[in-house]
């Protein structure tokens, strides 16, 4: 199947998807402060205020962006013959191994941007009452798909 040595890295595409997520929620976010401003609907946003702010969206901004390629990178997973793994986290480092042998089902979701780019979430759901028990976004369609056929034969054959 891959190399299982090693971690896989996901889509770059999902890089891509990534900053445009961010840029629209920091689009909106500086659309609702400017409104707010010239609409006076903030009393006292006048003078020294105003540029605070306008420094902590900057700041803001440029964190989102800084941190976007940092969670890029850290989000990886690896395919076993018996399990899935997911590692992910800065600050947390998060490590999901999911046993081929404890999945119900699997699913795969594309949203409108993820379309646009080939990409998709495979969601891995196992026995329990702990709902979606692993969720790798930014994969390359046919990878997720692949991904998805070879847990459901290995789940078939058992």
């Amino acid at each position: 199947m891959e190399d299982q040595s090693q971690f896989n890295s996901l889509d770059g595409s999902y890089y891509k998807v990534m900053i445009i997520k961010r840029l629209l929620f920091f689009l909106i976010l500086v659309a609702v402060f400017l409104g707010l401003y010239f609409m006076n609907r903030i009393e006292g946003l006048k003078g020294l205020l105003f540029y605070l702010i306008a420094a902590g969206l900057v700041v803001l901004g440029i964190l989102l962006f800084v941190m976007a390629g940092v969670f890029f990178r850290r989000k990886k997973y690896r395919l076993f013959d018996k399990n899935l793994t997911y590692q992910e986290g800065v600050l947390i480092h998060k490590e999901t191994v999911v046993p081929f042998s404890r999945i119900q089902h699997v699913e795969i979701d594309e949203g409108p941007l993820e379309r646009f780019f080939s990409l998709a979430t495979l969601s891995v759901y196992t026995a329990g009452d702990s709902g979606k028990d692993l969720k790798i976004n930014g994969l390359r369609l046919d990878k997720a798909q692949e991904i998805k056929d070879f847990i459901t034969n290995y789940i078939k054959d058992e």
